[in-house]
C-alpha cells in the first residue's frame, strides 16, 4: 500500500503533470468508455516507464522522430473522441498508444518506494511491473475517478459530454501533440523535473 500512497503523494509534484495531464485531457475528450481509456493509459503509461527502467525500451524521443510522435499524440486524442460505444477497439488503442507515449515521455520524481522500483526492475521483472502499476494507479487517480464518475453518478455524463469540457481537452491534446512535434516536450518534461528536485 505504501507504493499507491507515495503514487497519490507524487500528484502534488511539478513532474507528475507530464503524465497526469494528458490522461485528464484524453478521458475529458471522450464521449464513450472513459474507465475503459482511463485503465489502458494507466497500465500501459506503467508498462513504458517500466521497461525503460528495466532497460527493456531505450529509445529517446529526439530528433526526427518527435514530428511522427506528434502526429501520434493528435492521433490518440482524435481515437478517444471519435469512438462510439461500440467501439471498444478505438478506446483501447487510444488509451494503450496515449498512455505508453505519456510513461516514455515521463521523467519520474523518485521517492523511497518509486526509487526501488526503478533500481530494481532488472533484477526482479515481473515484482517491480506490478508495482510501477499500483504506482501508477495512485499518480492517475485524479483519471481514473474522473473516468468512474459517469458510472458512479449518471447525471454528471451531461457535464462530461458539454461541448466545454471536450474542448478543454482537445485544446490541451492539440497543445501537447504540437509540443511533442516541435521537440520541445522533453524540455518541458526536463523543467518539471527540476521544479520537483529543488
Amino acid at each position: 500500500m505504501s507504493t499507491f500512497f507515495e503514487g497519490v503523494e507524487a500528484i502534488t509534484q511539478a513532474c507528475t503533470l507530464a503524465l497526469l495531464l494528458p490522461g485528464l485531457a484524453m478521458v475529458l475528450v471522450a464521449r464513450r468508455g472513459r474507465l475503459t481509456l482511463a485503465v489502458c493509459y494507466t497500465v500501459f503509461a506503467a508498462v513504458l516507464m517500466w521497461a525503460q527502467a528495466a532497460q527493456h525500451w531505450s529509445f529517446v524521443s529526439r530528433g526526427t522522430i518527435v514530428v511522427p510522435l506528434g502526429v501520434l499524440v493528435a492521433a490518440t486524442f482524435v481515437a478517444a473522441r471519435s469512438a462510439q460505444r461500440a467501439d471498444q477497439r478505438r478506446l483501447i488503442a487510444a488509451g494503450v498508444v496515449g498512455g505508453a507515449l505519456a510513461g516514455w515521455m515521463w521523467l519520474p520524481c523518485v521517492g523511497t518506494q518509486l526509487g526501488d522500483i526503478l533500481n530494481n526492475a532488472t533484477t526482479q521483472g515481473p515484482r517491480t511491473l506490478v508495482l510501477m502499476i499500483v504506482y501508477t494507479i495512485g499518480a492517475l487517480l485524479p483519471v481514473l475517478l474522473i473516468a468512474l464518475l459517469s458510472h458512479a453518478l449518471p447525471a454528471s455524463e451531461k457535464f462530461l459530454n458539454h461541448r466545454a469540457v471536450a474542448v478543454v481537452g482537445l485544446g490541451f491534446g492539440a497543445l501537447y501533440a504540437i509540443t511533442v512535434a516541435i521537440g520541445r516536450y522533453d524540455d518541458l518534461v526536463g523543467e518539471l523535473y527540476r521544479i520537483s528536485v529543488a
